[in-house]
């Protein structure tokens, strides 16, 4: 019996590796064999899978987070390959905000852009590999871009600083100069974990906001003040600007990854499990535990679940803080209500994680 974990993380409690170590001492001390590796879907952790396959020393550097409060962020960097991976979740993430302080209206993306141009300065880069799950911005990367220098003008010509949703109404002129001669000469590849839309009602705001802290009011004027800008753009870039699968990623950063920097924009399970060879792996374990911290319909399109079961392991286990799916084809073991309460999952996740484990019928 082998038996391989490849676990997102539980967001804001475990971390894949966590994940990982807890689930593999228990196996092992029944004499099963047990391994596990990092994963991610392009959002929290992504930095850890890929540095498990590459084996880089993390660089940081303080930057801002989406309250403009000072964080370290972290980043690798492959100097043979001319290439940085970087993990959104590091800056702007929702684990780098206090959950009573989230408020998405008036999240900046800025701390992110200021990353992206710590890196292009300090080093001498031809590629950058970003992960941007996990945000906890709806700004469409205006801050972002403004770090990069992108100037955002107002009617009476005045230059808007700080920038978040609640100002993109009052941007009438989008001036990209000084951005286009910083980021010249470096592809840029984004890995996303979602396949929302930009606008609508699977859009990046009617979508996610509410879990980025805006209320329930306040939904309908930040989708407004994103059309904005996608009419804005329409019309004085002069070329086809579309939604698209994927835009809608962390607040409407795919969209602008696509449009501002020409990204490509890619499955970051998939592009991870292709990375570390999964297809190999599989065949080698007879039993595959995976999970995150909520298993809901978003699980099954984009996230790490839904990338893992496209190569049929033998045998799929799925980990999670709680079910909100009714599936009688998944074997599912969820720790909220099983053998905590969400409370005590979250004062304790690894003991709460170690309890759920007797339930896992293995043999």
């Amino acid at each position: 019996m082998k038996i391989l974990v490849v676990s997102d993380s539980f967001k804001g409690t475990m971390s894949s590796k966590q994940i990982g170590m807890t689930i593999c001492d228990y196996y092992r001390k029944q004499n099963i064999e047990s391994d596990y590796i990092p994963i991610s879907d392009g959002g929290e952790g992504f930095l850890d899978a890929i540095n498990h396959y590459l084996q880089k020393e993390m660089q940081s550097i303080m930057v801002e987070n989406a309250n403009f409060e000072l964080t370290s962020a972290s980043y690798i960097i492959d100097q043979k390959n001319q290439t940085a991976y970087l993990e959104l979740a590091e800056s702007i993430g929702l684990a780098k905000v206090d959950k009573n302080s989230l408020d998405a209206i008036n999240a900046s993306s800025y701390g992110f852009g200021h990353l992206i141009k710590d890196i292009i300065k300090k080093y001498s880069i031809k590629k950058m590999i970003i992960g941007i799950g996990g945000s906890a911005t709806s700004d469409l990367g205006c801050g972002m871009l403004e770090a990069l220098g992108v100037e955002f003008i107002d009617q009476d010509g005045f230059l808007i600083k700080k920038m978040n949703n609640a100002k993109l109404m009052r941007v009438r002129k989008i001036k990209t100069k000084a951005f286009e001669k910083l980021i010249k000469g470096i592809e840029f590849i984004t890995l996303t974990d979602v396949v929302n839309l930009l606008l609508g009602k699977k859009g990046a705001i009617m979508t996610f906001a509410s879990q980025k802290g805006a209320k329930q009011n306040q939904l309908f004027m930040m989708e407004e003040n994103i059309k904005h800008i996608f009419k804005l753009l329409k019309y004085q870039k002069k070329q086809q600007i579309a939604d698209f699968a994927g835009a809608g990623a962390a607040g409407g950063i795919g969209f602008t990854m696509k449009y501002f920097f020409h990204s490509k924009i890619a499955s970051g399970i998939d592009q991870i499990l292709e990375m570390i060879d999964f297809k190999t792996l599989v065949k080698t374990y007879d039993v595959i535990i995976t999970g995150e911290g909520k298993f809901d319909k978003q699980s099954l399109d984009g996230k790490v679940f839904s990338g893992i079961k496209k190569y049929q392991p033998q045998r799929l286990i799925v980990i999670c803080g709680q079910n909100q799916l009714k599936k009688k084809d998944e074997e599912i073991y969820a720790i909220v209500p099983t053998v905590a309460s969400l409370e005590e999952s979250f004062k304790d996740p690894v003991l709460a994680l170690q309890k759920l484990l007797p339930f896992i019928k293995i043999k």
